[in-house]
């Protein structure tokens, strides 16, 4: 009686460890063949081929979103903040040459869609570099103060003043009268433009 249920837990007991070996065997094999296609991948994805733009050296790339965002004339300043957006949206890499690339951050202009925060987002990303400032068309009644702020602090790094035609008609008066009072160590040009330039 004993002997027969001894029997029987053995039989059990060695179909159990049969099927461990092979439940073993089993995950060996999900393993190896895991193992295998993480190494496909890996090649596959070495031997994808590089956008020749983002091999570029970081000056170079800068270099040239910055001649992507030049403004050919005073209408288009209202957009810089659009093209940026999008420039920043492509990667990461994009992204980060955007914003640690304080030349692409050193053209400022007074004008509409160039709120007093995106001005001073300018003045502080663009970091020691000369500032090439224009003023243009603002559709509100003066500049805001917090703009006027922003870029007179650092006067002694304004290496250009544009004025467009249009601004002109906006009451340039104390801006004026508050240049005068001010020096420009670097500045190489002041520039009146017309809207079309």
């Amino acid at each position: 009686m004993w002997q027969a249920e001894l029997d029987q837990l053995r039989a059990e007991l060695g179909k159990l460890r049969k099927r461990e070996r092979e439940l073993l065997q089993e995950l060996f094999d999900v393993r190896a063949a895991a193992e295998i296609r993480k190494r496909k991948i890996f090649d596959i994805s070495k031997v994808q081929p590089v956008a020749v733009i983002n091999r570029l050296p970081v000056e170079v790339f800068s270099r040239i979103l910055h001649f992507a965002l030049s403004i050919a004339h005073c209408g288009e300043w209202s957009v810089v903040g659009l093209r940026k957006r999008q420039f920043m949206a492509v990667s990461r890499r994009w992204r980060d040459v955007v914003l640690n690339s304080p030349s692409l951050w050193s053209v400022i202009c007074l004008c509409s869609g160039w709120r007093a925060p995106f001005v001073e987002m300018h003045v502080t990303r663009s970091r020691e570099q000369p500032l090439d400032i224009t003023f243009g068309d603002w559709d509100d009644p003066g500049l805001p103060d917090a703009a006027l702020c922003s870029i007179f602090r650092c006067t002694h790094r304004w290496r250009s003043i544009n004025i467009c035609a249009c601004a002109l008609f906006v009451d340039c008066g104390d801006i004026l009268g508050d240049l005068r009072r001010r020096s420009f160590p670097r500045l190489k040009s002041l520039v009146p433009l017309s809207s079309n330039n």
